[in-house]
């Protein structure tokens, strides 16, 4: 009767033929692990991951935009006259800003050479503003005037604009600076020896 050979199932391995497998085995899992860190550092040729960044789109720097052009209310106060006995018929001053322009307030009447640095009518703004225009509108065209500024209706005041020769209607562009009070400066005497303002009309922005 021969010798019962072993079933299948009990079998043993070989101990030279489970160390081959175990290598195996360890070989596969170490080359899984080479193929993952290559794959996630891309190789020594590149990198594996790219990261894309969007710069952000500058904003446009906004534009300062101009306050608009606006009238604002002004009152005749006073006449300026430094080199003579100070009245230049003040009391008149509220007919250069009261509308009609039919009234006027007139400096005195000068029949020979006018010698005074200047003779000014006042208007009070109410609160320290910077103009950006004066128009003066008057019946006496010809007399040379400017504009001048001031914190107080009896001066000092700072000159604003440049002089002019006036006609029916001058526009007087001026240079930004606080004041509350503002000043036709009359510095000469058109025909006739009176230079008067009809009204006088003031612009802040624009």
């Amino acid at each position: 009767m021969s010798p019962r050979q072993p079933s299948r199932e009990t079998r043993s391995t070989p101990p030279g033929g489970a160390r081959l497998l175990a290598a195996l085995a360890l070989a596969a899992l170490l080359g899984g692990l080479f193929v993952i860190v290559i794959a996630s550092r891309g190789g020594d040729d590149g990198p594996g991951v790219v990261i894309t960044t969007t710069e952000a789109t500058p904003k446009p720097t906004p534009t300062p935009t101009r306050p608009a052009a606006a009238r604002i209310t002004v009152t005749g106060v006073g006449a300026y006259d430094p080199d003579g006995d100070q009245s230049e018929n003040g009391g008149d001053a509220p007919l250069a800003t009261d509308g009609n322009p039919v009234t006027a307030w007139k400096s005195e009447r000068y029949r020979s050479t006018f010698r005074k640095t200047g003779v000014g009518l006042v208007v009070d703004a109410g609160r320290p503003v910077k103009a950006s225009r004066v128009v003066v509108t008057t019946e006496t065209p010809g007399y040379d005037a400017q504009i001048r500024v001031g914190n107080s209706p009896t001066g000092p005041f700072v000159a604003v604009s440049g002089s002019k020769a006036t006609t029916p209607r001058t526009t007087f562009a001026l240079r930004p600076r606080s004041g509350r009070y503002l000043m036709v400066w009359i510095t000469s005497m058109p025909p006739g020896g009176a230079a008067a303002v009809n009204e006088i009309a003031v612009t802040v922005g624009g």
